[in-house]
């Protein structure tokens, strides 16, 4: 059970340290600072990586342990680890590890949720800026040469040169 404890709690920690990028990432995002958004993508990924294997474990050793009691678990959650114990004071501190593991997860998905606006909105406006540099005007009143004159009519009269 301590093996399991040790991994509950790294994976706790895991997803604080993910949780505090994240609160980061915001600030980033809010600022728009490109190269520090790439340093954190880059150590959210290794984070991640991290996660992934705590959980593996953690699933194996909950499988193990039940294994060693004669029962099998579906799933291999917290929830159906709990049920099968029979020691109070084992279940109390798995039910607090478990309730402290939702808590960090749900704070950070919501955090994930923000983020993800985030990038959406300063993705729409990246897009209405260069929709604003690159369009063509269909139809231009102002300069436009009279109809039936040479083939400059076809000009694309854009800011930006699209073939450079």
């Amino acid at each position: 059970m301590e093996m399991l404890y040790e991994l509950l709690d790294n994976l706790i920690q895991l997803h604080k340290a993910m949780y505090t990028l994240s609160t980061h990432k915001k600030d980033v995002l809010i600022k728009g600072n490109v190269d520090e958004l790439v340093a954190i993508t880059r150590q959210e990924q290794k984070l991640i990586k991290g996660v992934t294997a705590a959980e593996t474990a953690r699933l194996n050793v909950v499988r193990e342990l039940t294994a060693e009691k004669g029962f099998t678990l579906q799933e291999g959650t917290l929830a159906e680890l709990i049920k099968l114990t029979t020691s109070a004071e084992e279940k109390t501190r798995l039910t607090t590890c478990r309730n402290e593991l939702s808590r960090i997860v749900y704070e950070l998905r919501d955090a994930n949720e923000l983020n993800q606006q985030l990038l959406k909105q300063s993705l729409s406006f990246v897009n209405a800026n260069l929709d604003l540099l690159l369009d063509t005007p269909e139809e231009d009143f102002i300069y436009r040469k009279p109809v039936g004159t040479t083939a400059t009519n076809n000009l694309n009269r854009n800011i930006i040169n699209k073939k450079l």
